[in-house]
């Protein structure tokens, strides 16, 4: 059988559950102000929402369509955030999972335009590959800087009893300055329980979830499989990840491929040791937050309730929403490689809304718990004339924990 369309077609099954009926696009409650991000900051045409997304590729395989520039560009104008699976009706009777994967059906079809006409898709996106490649993460960051956020800690390296806690930063957090205090003040909360956690510093893998979500699916499983029984050598029991993309890739992809440890995201790690009494929430920080549901750890991994448990104890701390939240909650406009998409213009005018709609809420700082999340909405904040503070759960903790304020 031709390599033609190879990975669009395993989505056939997916692609024809969907009955055109336009929820993914028009949708509308008290809870749902829309349902696309995307859609709300465009034109609004179908292309730039599930419908029409889904409409393309069932005229792909059909041969109806054929692929141009202008379907690429349909293609990589998606944030991946799910939303529409959430609101969309078409759901298994037993299971009650979507039966249209709209994020499956995009990946497959960016990963049939980079294999079949790369020339269409974005230069942004070639490069983060090309970083991969050369690098081994998409930022372009020498391995020789990825441990400079923990110089002085005098963190193991390795498990020595079987049991140890490796705490996986993430390519994002460990390339970028700005975050280094994110993962430092981590490892403070951690030890403030009893757990000193294994770190890979420079070996640390990228998880693979950027070059995946972008449609470099083959790159992407050859990454997981090798990381995997990296991974497995480590002797750790549990991964704990500070990125939410990372955690929701190491969660399910990794575990299909063999990975042996427990993966969870930080934000359910802390709640349980909060609920054991062993993580003690005793300083103030007196602040109106709201919190921000990174779709990887929310849509993706089910976790709405533990970040929000967290800041409900925190001394002081007063928690607001926004009415659309937890599995309603709008992408903050990074997913997918939107900063990437029209130089990343779309991405902020989506983070924008969703810092307004926080400050209508009564808020004065915006609390999410993802890297992605953190930077795009911090970008639109700097670029609002009165914006807000943008900060990691993690900081919150930490002020709440060690008494510093943020």
């Amino acid at each position: 059988m031709s390599d033609h369309l190879k990975n669009l077609r395993v989505q056939a099954p997916a692609i024809y559950s969907c009955r055109s009926c336009g929820m993914c696009g028009n949708k509308m409650t008290s809870n749902v102000p829309y349902v696309c991000p995307l859609r709300e900051v465009t034109s609004g045409f179908d292309h730039f929402y599930a419908r029409g997304k889904i409409i393309i590729a069932r005229g792909l395989l059909e041969g109806s369509l054929e692929m141009t520039p202008d379907l690429a560009e349909a293609a990589y104008g998606c944030m991946l955030c799910g939303n529409c699976m959430t609101q969309c009706g078409a759901t298994d009777r037993t299971t009650a999972e979507p039966l249209v994967d709209t994020v499956g059906i995009v990946e497959a079809m960016r990963a049939d335009l980079l294999h079949e006409h790369p020339e269409w898709v974005a230069q942004g996106y070639h490069l983060l590959l090309a970083a991969t490649r050369q690098y081994d993460n998409p930022w372009g960051t020498p391995r020789s800087t990825r441990e400079k956020w923990c110089r002085g800690l005098d963190l193991p390296r390795t498990a020595q009893d079987g049991t140890g806690v490796l705490l996986f930063v993430g390519c994002t957090i460990a390339s970028t300055p700005a975050l280094h205090a994110r993962a430092r003040k981590a490892v403070a909360v951690l030890r403030s329980v009893g757990i000193n956690p294994v770190i890979l510093g420079r070996d640390e893998p990228c998880c693979a979830s950027v070059q995946r979500r972008i449609g470099a699916l083959d790159m992407a499983r050859d990454m997981v499989r090798r990381n995997t029984k990296a991974l497995n050598e480590t002797g750790c029991s549990e991964i704990v990840a500070l990125c939410a993309g990372c955690a929701n890739m190491l969660a399910n992809d990794y575990r299909s491929a063999g990975l042996t440890a427990r993966v969870r995201h930080i934000v359910p790690f802390l709640a349980e040791l909060l609920a054991q009494g062993r993580l003690a929430l005793h300083h103030e920080y007196a602040r109106t937050v709201c919190y921000h549901d990174p779709c990887h750890l929310g849509r993706h991994m089910g976790i709405y309730d533990q970040p929000r448990d967290l800041l409900r104890v925190v001394p002081g701390l007063r928690l607001v929403e926004r009415p659309a939240s937890g599995p309603n909650t709008l992408c903050c406009g990074a997913g997918g490689g939107m900063r990437v998409f029209e130089d990343g213009a779309r991405a902020l005018e989506i983070a924008t809304v969703g810092l307004l709609s926080a400050r209508e809420a009564g808020a004065v700082e915006m609390v999410t718990a993802c890297p992605f999340c953190e930077l795009n909405l911090d970008a639109a904040s700097r670029s609002m004339p009165d914006g807000m503070p943008v900060l990691d759960i993690i900081d919150v903790v930490h002020a709440a924990v060690e008494g510093v304020k943020e």
